[in-house]
């Protein structure tokens, strides 16, 4: 069985910026706070996240005496929730660095932090993340933890379980004591999950990885095609607009996630296996061609499957009106199940 491992490499956590400079735990009604790669390895960049707590304009960052040259970054505006990183080189060694953070509040008021943060560079090895998406093949109302596996030790675990409709369902921060594989799991919910965001620290240097996945299933009535063809007939365009609601809808709701949209096409058994998923493949293709001629600005991707994947289990040359389907995908993440690659519009 092919195995769709999720990776996403960082290392180092220093202590969270503030608008009082002297704390360094996040308070709720903080407009910002950041956060420090305190550690980093000689071949990975320094790095700084900015997390907005309320919607923030003319954001700017400096960061003294880290580089050869002062680094700066500029954002225009941050919304509730959105993070930005700054990324920066340094050589081996050990640098005394002045954060400046400066913004305003879009009701008015400024925001100024001034801090400074030890960064260490060479001096401690990278800590990184795997989530086995076989493990969450797809988020439903029972759902409840995900099984994390670390490349060396970590003890504390936070994630943010959010609903389709942009609800917290739950978030959890707890000390985990010293794990590299670790089930961390969340409160039940009548309400789906859409939105993951996880994170592991090893306290004990300052290091830290995060992975966010986004995976939603897109509901609709499957467009009926003519037999061994692909165009979309007019009377069957009423059911591509409602789905096309709900992912617009779904990428407004989620905008600090960059998401695509996947097409699988399904068939039914009847025919040569070759021509099923030449079929379906570009019945795949018209329906994604249609939804970003009618307003879908995000990357869609789309590939057939023919006969493999089938929603019913029937013998060779069944007529099964079940199988012959699409299935619609937002998310951050390829899906990988064997069901053939993927080719973006």
């Amino acid at each position: 069985m092919k195995r769709n491992i999720l990776k996403l490499f960082l290392c180092g956590l220093g202590a969270c910026g503030l608008l009082c400079a002297a704390a360094n735990t996040a308070l709720a009604q903080d407009p910002l706070r950041y956060e420090v790669m305190q550690h980093h390895s000689a071949d990975q960049p320094a790095q700084l996240r900015i997390i907005a707590n309320e919607s923030l304009q003319d954001v700017e960052v400096a960061i003294t005496n880290c580089a050869p040259q002062v680094v700066r970054q500029q954002f225009g505006s941050m919304k509730k929730g959105e993070v930005k990183t700054i990324s920066w080189n340094q050589n081996p060694g050990k640098y005394n660095c002045g954060v400046s953070i400066s913004g305003k509040l879009n009701m008015g008021g400024a925001v100024s932090v001034r801090n400074t943060h030890e960064f260490v560079c060479g001096a401690s090895t990278p800590l990184s993340l795997n989530v086995d998406l076989n493990e969450i093949k797809e988020l439903v109302p029972t759902t409840n933890h995900v099984v994390l596996h670390a490349s060396r030790p970590f003890n504390r675990a936070s994630i943010t379980v959010t609903a389709e409709d942009g609800t917290v369902i739950d978030t959890v921060d707890k000390a985990v004591g010293s794990m590299k594989d670790y089930t961390l799991s969340w409160k039940a919910s009548a309400k789906k999950p859409v939105l993951l965001e996880i994170k592991v620290t090893d306290e004990t240097t300052g290091s830290w990885a995060s992975n966010t996945i986004m995976s939603f299933l897109i509901p609709h009535t499957d467009v009926v095609f003519d037999t061994n063809k692909y165009n979309i007939r007019p009377d069957q365009e009423q059911y591509l607009h409602e789905p096309l609601e709900i992912i617009l809808d779904k990428v407004r709701k989620f905008d600090r996630v960059a998401v695509n949209l996947y097409i699988t096409g399904h068939t039914d058994t009847v025919g040569p296996d070759n021509k099923n998923v030449k079929l379906s493949l570009n019945r795949a293709r018209s329906i994604a061609s249609w939804f970003t001629q009618h307003g879908l600005s995000i990357p869609t991707y789309y590939r057939g499957a023919g006969e493999r994947g089938l929603a019913v289990d029937t013998p060779d040359n069944t007529p099964e009106e079940r199988n012959r389907r699409a299935v619609y995908i937002l998310s951050n993440i390829a899906p990988v199940d064997g069901l053939g690659s993927w080719t973006k519009l």
